[in-house]
């Protein structure tokens, strides 16, 4: 019982002590839990772009030749001489390679002498028509004479044009042994020899024009819109980086549904110096900011935000704002222009922090340090 009633005033002294005049009271200091609780969050934060940067509204694509070609034989043969071999530069008509034509000359002979026989003879029917017809017309020829005089000459005629026929044909065989460059350009394969056989179908040389040059060059869908057909776009040769331009030519009416791109077809311009030298096959990338650029109308400028930092269904969505070190939750209609960004159409100004991932589980009111 004595116990209980010191415990008793010892707690009244206590109180008494609190409550006293010019003493304040104690605040118990938060536990430790409670700190990490309220330490403010790290933060990436971004400033809206004005513009995109070109790095963006770049695409890799490949140079390829307007005009290549596999020249194969059109008749059977041996190869007496072939005149060119890889790496030639070769002009339109300029003969590459020469069969055996010995027995085509032949033929060529023999349909000579077959027209001229069928020419001699096609005269004299000629001749014995016109005769027939004038003793027929007096009276002085039955018509079976003129009937038969008629047939012969129409017989002369057809054996004629048959003999004509087949002198072309055997011309065209020899024409056919000779192979000729049909375009500008140059050699890049060669797969047969002097001597070799081959017959019509065997493959002979690779062509290519190699001053005819266009880039395919696969484009995302969102910045496909806004490059325009004849638009002029910069192009760097990789790896050297060495300058060149290119005119678009076509862009491609369907979109690749694994990787979301339209085919875009630009021809290479001539250079204006020595340039870059461009070859079939090489990569190179292309940029389009000028062409998208010039295509993007004054009412359609705006502010530019990762996509990571806007959380976004559609056209609305919101983001979190740094206002005095603390998470301001603003709701904001956006566009998607480009893979990876897009272009906020209202509710965020230009000069304004946005953290730069809108997934961190934040609150209005919560504690921010931005940190690098």
């Amino acid at each position: 019982m004595k116990t209980f009633m010191k415990a008793a005033v010892v707690a009244v002294a206590v109180v008494a002590t609190g409550c006293g005049g010019n003493d304040k009271a104690v605040v118990p200091q938060a536990s430790a839990a409670q700190q990490v609780v309220q330490k403010p969050v790290g933060v990436r934060a971004v400033t809206p772009a004005t513009q995109l940067e070109a790095s963006v509204l770049k695409a890799t694509g490949s140079v390829r030749s307007k005009q290549s070609a596999t020249l194969s034989a059109q008749a059977s043969g041996t190869l007496t001489r072939v005149s060119v071999d890889v790496g030639d530069t070769v002009k339109r008509g300029q003969v590459l390679a020469q069969l055996d034509t010995s027995n085509a000359r032949i033929a060529v002979n023999q349909a000579r002498a077959s027209k001229s026989a069928a020419d001699a003879a096609l005269d004299g029917a000629t001749a014995e028509v016109e005769r027939a017809r004038v003793l027929a017309q007096s009276g002085s020829l039955p018509r079976a004479s003129l009937d038969k005089a008629e047939v012969g000459f129409r017989q002369a005629q057809a054996q004629a044009q048959q003999a004509a026929a087949a002198l072309d044909s055997a011309q065209e065989s020899v024409r056919d042994a000779a192979l000729t460059a049909p375009f500008d350009g140059v050699i890049t394969s060669r797969s047969r020899n002097q001597g070799d056989y081959v017959s019509p179908g065997t493959a002979i040389f690779g062509l290519v024009n190699t001053q005819a040059l266009e880039v395919r060059a696969p484009v995302p869908e969102s910045l496909v819109d806004r490059v325009s057909v004849g638009a002029v776009v910069k192009g760097t040769l990789n790896p050297s980086g060495a300058p060149f331009e290119a005119k678009v030519k076509s862009l491609g009416a369907t979109i690749d549904e694994q990787t979301r791109t339209v085919e875009v077809l630009a021809e290479v311009l001539p250079a204006k110096d020595a340039g870059a030298r461009l070859r079939a096959g090489a990569l190179v990338e292309l940029d389009f900011s000028s062409a998208a650029a010039s295509d993007i109308p004054p009412e359609q400028a705006g502010l530019f935000l990762p996509t990571q930092a806007v959380n976004a269904r559609g056209q609305q969505g919101f983001v979190w704002v740094v206002q005095d070190g603390k998470a301001q939750r603003r709701d904001v209609k956006v566009e998607r222009v480009l893979p990876g960004f897009v272009r906020v159409v209202q509710g965020l100004g230009p000069a304004e922090r946005v953290v730069a991932d809108a997934s961190l589980p934040l609150q209005d009111g919560t504690a921010l340090q931005v940190v690098q």
